[in-house]
């Protein structure tokens, strides 16, 4: 469809004209993040913390995960793709029960920022896969996350966490 070809004045012609734009926009915008080391690449407290989220996620996979590994701190809270608000005592229970296994589990990250001296931010899409017994098993789930890292006694603990499911594959 060509803005010619709907009606003069209407709102599918602004819409329509808007396609090229939002396009070209959109094309450019992702060329220049592909092009470009990301901004918090010389964070140092930044990447101290993907470190520890890349190593959480790494033993959450291979059944590990501990409460060493993951790094709640003592007012961990997390409001879950299941609708729930846990601590993280309670997922640490979950997890270990079994009622959460992933058998994948891959991060984009979008942003990642410092907050000051003792918050850093992570957020973007995730994709996991969970395993055997879980519902939707196997099946790849895309979801958008946040989590927030705090400093507590001089380390770094994963302190908040928002996670809600986009699509099921």
């Amino acid at each position: 469809m060509t803005t010619s070809d709907v009606p003069r004045g209407s709102r599918a012609r602004g819409l329509a004209m808007l396609g090229p734009a939002v396009a070209a926009a959109a094309s450019l915008a992702t060329a220049h993040a592909q092009s470009e080391t990301p901004p918090w690449a010389d964070d140092p407290a930044v990447q101290e913390v993907l470190a520890l989220r890349r190593a959480g996620i790494e033993a959450m996979t291979s059944g590990r995960m501990s409460a060493e590994t993951e790094r709640y701190s003592s007012t961990f809270v997390a409001n879950t793709p299941s609708n729930r608000v846990v601590t993280g005592r309670e997922l640490l229970e979950l997890f270990a029960s079994g009622e959460i296994v992933y058998a994948h589990v891959e991060q984009r990250i979008e942003y990642a920022g410092a907050h000051g001296d003792d918050l850093v931010v992570i957020m973007g899409e995730e994709i996991v896969v969970p395993g055997e017994g879980m519902p939707d098993a196997g099946k790849r789930i895309t979801r958008r996350f946040t989590d927030v890292f705090r400093k507590e006694n001089g380390e770094w603990r994963h302190d908040l966490r928002h996670a809600n499911v986009v699509s099921i594959e």
